[in-house]
């Protein structure tokens, strides 16, 4: 979608600018003319906000509801924040489930005319594809990590504002693109000549381009559903690790050795990482609630029923997804 005629030019407000999804989001935002704010930490870095010329609105929403100004006037709210990693399970549920009452409590009293909100979840609020069918909006919600779980309470709390708020939920699978870290780590591996997978059975996923994530926002923001509604967005294909492995391989013009890591042996190591985290008072990079996504078989979704409403056709599929990230990690000095 090139052209979203009613978000041109008009006041939006993104939460979650600094992270991966939201700075894209910021970029095309700025790109189109609009007016952004964004609200942000005090201990975010925002350099690369203020490069773009946004107006920057300091708080935190797992403690407080954002300054009044921040939503005063906003056409659009684009809810982006959200922790993916954390030492307790109150601190997931602090950001990604008490943030979201905070911030929708604020957007009814100072933005009672707003067009459109955006609630960015995630398919680890539905849980691990349980049958190898990938999961529909239909499907049983079953997460099982204090991540998933606190996605799945903040979408709750989203949906019991729609009566107020045209609020519309998306669940993104894994997303990649430029600027990317995590799946940048992945990358990085094959191209030191190393394919790790994890135990012996295959393992499938779905997968999205931050561009086409940024699209799929937009192009939601522009005709709101039904309010709280769900959607799944995802490329519309399905992956397995050994295909994206090879698919990497090929544009990075290596060969890999694979090393299986046996998953017997990967509770040991997060309950090693959380030990280091405890002692250096951080979240851990690794702990036993990653080994619980690692382990399971299959993350996958149909992205049919958000297709459909918005005749929505995703740009990149994994193949050439993947050759603009590596061309940007190139670029970029990444690689």
């Amino acid at each position: 979608m090139n052209e979203i005629s009613t978000i041109d030019g008009a006041t939006v407000l993104v939460t979650g600018a600094t992270g991966f999804i939201g700075h894209h989001l910021v970029e095309d935002l700025v790109g189109r003319g609009a007016l952004v704010h964004c609200l942000v930490r005090e201990s975010s870095d925002v350099s690369g906000l203020e490069k773009a010329g946004v107006r920057l609105h300091f708080g935190d929403l797992a403690k407080s509801a954002p300054p009044r100004e921040a939503l005063e006037g906003a056409d659009y709210l684009f809810h982006c924040a959200g922790l993916t990693k954390a030492k307790t399970r109150r601190e997931y549920f602090l950001a990604n489930a008490l943030a979201c009452r905070h911030l929708y409590q604020a957007c009814e009293t100072h933005a009672p005319n707003i067009r459109s909100v955006i609630h960015l979840s995630s398919l680890a609020s539905a849980g691990p594809t349980p049958n190898g069918a990938p999961l529909t909006e239909a499907s049983l919600c079953r997460p099982i990590t204090y991540y998933g779980r606190s996605k799945l309470e903040g979408e709750d709390i989203a949906r019991a504002f729609s009566s107020s708020l045209p609020i519309c939920i998306l669940r993104p699978p894994v997303v990649y693109g430029p600027r990317e870290k995590n799946f940048f780590t992945f990358l990085k591996a094959i191209k030191n000549g190393i394919r790790l997978r994890i135990g012996t059975a295959p393992r499938t996923l779905s997968l999205i381009h931050v561009a086409d994530m940024v699209s799929a926002m937009l192009a939601a923001a522009e005709r709101p559903p039904e309010a709280g509604a769900v959607f799944f967005v995802t490329d519309g294909q399905v992956y397995s690790w050994d295909e994206v492995s090879d698919a990497a391989m090929h544009h990075l013009r290596v060969r890999c050795r694979s090393i299986t890591l046996p998953e017997g042996g990967l509770a040991l190591a997060a309950l090693v990482m959380e030990t280091l985290g405890r002692l250096r008072k951080e979240a851990p990079l690794f702990d036993r609630q990653r080994v619980k996504d690692i382990r399971q078989s299959s993350w996958t979704a149909s992205p049919d029923k958000f297709f459909t409403h918005y005749r929505f056709e995703p740009k990149f599929d994994m193949r050439t997804g993947l050759a603009d990230t590596l061309g940007w990690y190139r670029e970029n000095r990444w690689l």
